[in-house]
């Protein structure tokens, strides 16, 4: 987080110099800046950044009861979460949605969960007890 606020004010008194020198960024000059604005391990922080996301969702999803018996695919790219997999209700399919948005560093979530209602025979349901 430390880097990524570093990363954004370098970004800012950059664009205030560049700004008041009302200079004009040529191929040549734009490849320096960007040369000089990347940032060692940025793109691997980021990678492991949602590959927290996706396991605190997995493990969120995996808490509880009726979602833990379906298999569900979680995917994050750049903090937008991906929701794959069936269930037998639309009511879990909300359900762990409403999960995976309750994680922190959760950006968005795309939910292509199927609801397949074949699934109820085999499945144990909280409304049973």
């Amino acid at each position: 987080m430390r880097l990524l606020l570093h990363i954004l004010a370098i970004l800012a008194v950059m664009l205030v110099v560049l700004g008041t020198s009302a200079c004009k960024l040529t191929p040549e000059s734009q490849r320096t800046v960007e040369e000089k604005l990347s940032v060692p391990g940025l793109e691997e922080s980021l990678i492991v950044r949602d590959r927290a996301i996706a396991a605190a969702v997995v493990v969120s999803l995996h808490a509880d009861v009726e979602l833990a018996q379906n298999k569900l695919e979680v995917e994050c790219r750049s903090g937008k979460v991906i929701l794959r997999g069936k269930v037998p209700s639309e009511k879990l399919k909300e359900r762990a949605e409403k999960l995976a948005r309750a994680q922190k560093g959760v950006r968005d979530v795309l939910n292509e969960i199927e609801v397949d209602e074949s699934l109820v025979d085999s499945r144990i349901s909280l409304d049973d007890f």
